[in-house]
């Protein structure tokens, strides 16, 4: 059996090094649904776009010429234009400065090509940032780390996306889709509740790189660097979506994806009301948002040292 299992493992090490070129089967586009909002007294967006073939490297192709809008559970309607190809816009007016509080529901309704798209959405409450610091590290040598402190809300069920920006610029690779279930839970059923998010969460926000030089190990902060973090409020489905998402995105490719989760479109809240065969992915949320931000200059190196010289 030994003797089997090494020669299988040859077998397929060998028949890796041989290039293909898969004759991939084209499929009809699929409605892809961009609705990330929040209550924030700012534009909020909906993108509408199409999927593509595997190996069709152009640009995203948007989908213009649908209606969009959503109501909340007063009756309240919000209408989304498009302003520009595939990128539909509601902007606060006098009657409405957001699009509401915790504990609001929403309908999204879209109409496109005959069908009608709809989702769900309630907004949850968010936790309170308190600080974020920045602290000196050791590896590598006279480096900078950075970190948020939030105390989680008591009361079991609260689900959290975690955003952070780097000198403005918003950190977006798989690594940096921060999600978790109350103070840092990664499944549901182990309970995390009531207290300061844990190390492994409040310190996802720092970013560790190589020198493309060197390759060594870089601090991931500079004087001078800022960063800004945001907790989103999700609910459970969309802490489940977003996970999906950073599995199937974090691909290591190589022998390692002969035992891999296979891919496959992310479950989605969206249902097409008067066509159950049309298929659609993406995900329609709204969120309460909590934001601050920091700078490491003089005053922070001041503190991080104040505070080493007290420990």
């Amino acid at each position: 059996m030994k003797k089997l299992l090494i020669f299988i493992i040859l077998l397929i090490s060998i028949s890796c090094e041989e290039i293909i070129y898969p004759d991939l089967e084209s499929k009809d586009p699929i409605l892809v649904v961009d609705a990330w909002l929040n209550n924030q007294n700012q534009s909020q967006t909906i993108t509408l776009s199409s999927s593509q073939d595997y190996l069709d490297s152009t640009s995203i192709k948007f989908v213009s010429g649908a209606e969009v809008y959503i109501t909340n559970d007063q009756g309240d309607r919000f209408n989304f234009t498009e302003k520009d190809n595939g990128n539909y816009t509601w902007n606060p007016d006098s009657n409405f400065s957001n699009l509401g509080n915790v504990g609001t529901e929403f309908l999204l309704n879209i109409s496109y090509n005959g069908k009608k798209i709809v989702g769900s959405s309630a907004i949850n409450r968010t936790s309170i940032i308190d600080s974020i610091n920045f602290v000196k590290g050791e590896f590598p040598e006279n480096s900078y780390y950075a970190e948020f402190w939030s105390n989680e809300k008591e009361g079991v069920g609260d689900a959290y996306w975690i955003k952070s920006f780097k000198n403005g610029i918003k950190q977006v690779r798989s690594q940096d889709i921060i999600t978790c279930l109350d103070a840092g839970a990664s499944s549901e059923g182990a309970i995390i509740d009531g207290i300061p998010f844990i190390p492994p969460i409040r310190r996802a926000v720092t970013r560790f790189e190589r020198d493309e030089t060197t390759d060594e190990f870089k601090s991931p902060f500079e004087y001078g660097d800022s960063l800004y973090v945001e907790i989103h409020s999700i609910p459970y489905e969309a802490f489940l979506f977003l996970n999906k998402v950073s599995i199937q995105i974090d691909r290591q490719g190589g022998f390692g994806e002969l035992f891999a989760v296979s891919l496959a479109n992310s479950p989605t809240n969206l249902t097409v009301e008067n066509d159950s065969n049309f298929p659609i992915v993406g995900f329609f949320c709204v969120s309460e948002v909590n934001g601050m931000g920091n700078v490491l200059d003089d005053d922070e190196i001041e503190k991080i040292k104040k505070y080493n010289r007290e420990w």
